[in-house]
């Protein structure tokens, strides 16, 4: 499993739950189910910031237990039951949730099996947790909550694995939900998949996108001075191995932009943009052509810029960024029907998060399909596990995104040199499949390419966000 650094810090919610009627028939019992609580709750805690309702056995400690959650904001609720307890132990609790927040039923134990033949009756009450689950799911089934059950024992690594995605993925939708997303400029012409709808926008966050004009782009380039400039060179010197392609005079002029792109980005707390214009002013259009450093530099700080005006692209790039996977801007280059692999890549702005080595930098005099000229960026994506994520508008009957995504993987082999990330993505299936299945869920040619499988964390994502989601 690819380890990722994500930049959220989960918020947790516990419910250890027991029966009431148990501790004066076996008074031990209360010892151990602490002792093997605080076990449960050490892990928790190299996860995130935990919010905890212990023995929980009444509806009415259940109810207290849920105004618990509502005041702390927790982003996700673990249901640990400690043997066998009864459905409205939960019911209080969960009722007054948000149906967004996503619910994990823990079907677990310390013990990965014990002394059948010696045990006492607390023993084996001690080990039913199992017992409850099957009635929680029913219960949960009955009042229209959704939920997943995540089964495994105190020392499985895959157990631990699932509960850190879920938690990653819901707090990644609780801080993705609060960010600013813009449009700059225009689509590119005539791309009919581009235009993103602030409706659907606002039914998800409560915001619209906001809408910076070019012309402060065009303001801020007069306004910058010359110790800004050289600040931003000297970075982009460290930051890049260069050809001989490239002049002092092309560097100086993407340092400008790039201070310019640095102050309106800031000044908004834009998290992801799109941006686009042809620019009838030589001027103008450079600030454009000539922004793919100052694109990749902000990208690569979690603030994700995508060419051709796809903010949807942005905004899948920024989740896959909050979750530690990177997120670069991608598209379907060819198939390659010897090797069965797709090559992926995209022009302009890229994200160093998912780079294996250094960028290099090279002149380039044709932008393809664009006008103006400009320095390009080209580093090898680090090879192993990726995940592809589309988010779409595409179903006129929907009010709600939608996210689409595969999971594959970057291998070796011969790739491009056009001055732009590219690399070979096998897929899960044939090609063949895979391009008919995808294209059926009304993808925008557009995705974002994060390391990792991170297939649990986009859906559960998905979940808290109230998108739709499908895997293909």
């Amino acid at each position: 499993m690819t380890e990722l650094h994500p930049k959220v810090k989960p918020k947790i919610g516990l419910m250890f739950t027991g029966l009431k009627a148990y501790w004066p028939q076996f008074p031990e019992l209360g010892d151990i189910g602490r002792d093997m609580y605080e076990k449960y709750i050490t892990r928790f805690r190299e996860i995130g910031d935990v919010v905890e309702a212990k023995f929980v056995d009444t509806p009415e400690k259940s109810e207290a237990a849920g105004k618990q959650f509502i005041e702390a904001g927790i982003d996700i609720l673990f249901v640990f039951p400690f043997g066998y307890t009864t459905g409205m132990i939960i019911v209080p609790c969960i009722f007054q949730l948000d149906d967004k927040i996503p619910i994990r039923l823990l079907a677990s134990h310390e013990d990965a099996t014990y002394d059948y033949k010696n045990a006492r009756t607390a023993d084996f009450l001690h080990h039913s947790g199992i017992c409850c689950t099957p009635e929680y799911a029913s219960t949960l089934l009955r009042i229209g909550r959704k939920f997943k059950v995540i089964t495994g024992w105190l020392e499985d690594i895959r157990f631990w694995n699932e509960i850190k995605s879920d938690s990653i993925g819901a707090a990644a939708a609780n801080v993705w939900r609060k960010l600013n997303y813009a449009i700059i400029g225009n689509v590119y012409t005539n791309m009919t998949d581009m235009p993103a709808d602030d409706h659907r926008l606002l039914k998800a966050t409560g915001k619209v996108f906001l809408r910076p004009e070019v012309e402060e782009f065009e303001e801020e380039y007069k306004r910058v001075t010359e110790d800004e400039v050289q600040d931003m060179y000297k970075q982009f010197r460290e930051m890049y191995d260069v050809d001989e392609t490239v002049t002092d005079d092309h560097m100086y002029e993407s340092a400008k932009i790039a201070v310019v792109f640095d102050k309106i980005i800031n000044r908004y707390d834009i998290s992801g943009y799109g941006y686009y214009w042809w620019g009838e002013k030589e001027e103008i259009t450079q600030i454009r052509s000539q922004s793919v450093l100052a694109g990749s530099r902000l990208s690569s700080m979690g603030r994700m810029g995508v060419t051709e005006g796809d903010v949807k692209t942005a905004m899948a790039m920024k989740f896959m960024d909050l979750i530690g996977a990177g997120g670069m801007f991608v598209e379907f280059n060819s198939i390659d029907y010897a090797g069965d692999f797709i090559l992926v890549s995209h022009d302009g702005p890229v994200n160093f998060n998912v780079a294996e080595g250094k960028g290099r930098l090279q002149h380039l005099d044709i932008h393809h399909g664009k006008t103006g000229e400009g320095l390009g960026v080209d580093f090898d994506i680090k090879k192993g596990p990726v995940t592809l994520l589309n988010l779409t508008q595409s179903d006129p009957s929907s009010d709600t995104f939608k996210l689409i995504y595969t999971v594959g993987e970057v291998v070796d082999g011969d790739i491009l040199s056009v001055g732009n990330p590219n690399c070979r993505m096998q897929i899960e299936k044939p090609i063949h499949e895979f391009v008919d299945e995808w294209c059926q869920e009304g993808p925008i040619h557009h995705c974002s390419l994060g390391i990792g499988n991170v297939g649990r964390e986009i859906e559960v994502f998905a979940q808290a966000m109230g998108f739709d989601c499908v895997r293909v």
